[in-house]
């Protein structure tokens, strides 16, 4: 692990280069596969589990933090997000025999071009930045989960789904912190990322209302 403020020596070799595409590839394509299949395998309710916005936003996250410098963890949260999105259509018409619709496909297209390089970015500074930059990482992702289970909570019959994320988000802070000091920053940084939390599902679901008929 590198030390706080240090980011690797970016390897630039081709396989370096190809290593990196292909973890990409692979990931990006395996969240989407995973979310179309947890769908269906998961019982009622739970389902929406898989059908949550923030487990692709942590793999944009995890993703990022293996990439050698900022810019490529921006394309690497692009990649990881689209990629998923080609999974999960690929695997719906092969068990369904249709694609995405034009909406579906503008929604979650504007939502990768976003969201995949804010937390791209996010995962590189939590694993090669320190002090309020890393906190406020940490706090990016766990408002991401507390916001969504929040969400849950609201529009499900069953709030154990809403629950669970909430619960999720709220450990984010200890697993991914590294001393007693990064978890009371990462606390503090989840309070104003919760208010960017709240606002960005606000937009999303205006966005989401907008282009409905398209």
């Amino acid at each position: 692990m590198s030390p706080d403020g240090v980011a690797p020596p970016i390897d630039r070799s081709a396989p370096g280069q190809a290593w990196r595409l292909s973890v990409l590839v692979v990931a990006g394509l395996a969240a989407g596969i995973a979310t179309q299949l947890g769908q269906s395998l998961l019982p009622d309710g739970w389902s929406q589990a898989a059908n949550a916005i923030s487990p692709w936003l942590l793999v944009a996250f995890l993703l990022g933090s293996r990439m050698p410098d900022r810019r490529w963890a921006a394309l690497a949260g692009i990649a990881a997000l689209v990629l998923a999105l080609v999974g999960y259509y690929a695997v719906i018409e092969l068990r369904y025999g249709y694609g995405a619709s034009t909406s579906s496909l503008l929604l979650w297209g504007v939502a990768a071009l976003v969201g995949g390089p804010v937390f791209g970015v996010a995962g590189w500074s939590w694993r090669f930045e320190g002090g309020w930059r890393r906190a406020a990482a940490i706090g990016l992702m766990s408002a991401c989960a507390i916001a969504e289970g929040v969400y849950l909570i609201a529009i499900l019959p069953d709030p154990a789904v809403g629950a669970a994320f909430v619960l999720v988000g709220a450990l984010v802070p200890l697993v991914f912190a590294r001393s007693a000091a990064d978890r009371g920053r990462a606390h503090v940084a989840v309070i104003p990322a919760l208010a960017l939390g709240a606002l960005g599902y606000l937009v999303f679901i205006a966005l989401a209302n907008l282009i409905a008929g398209v």
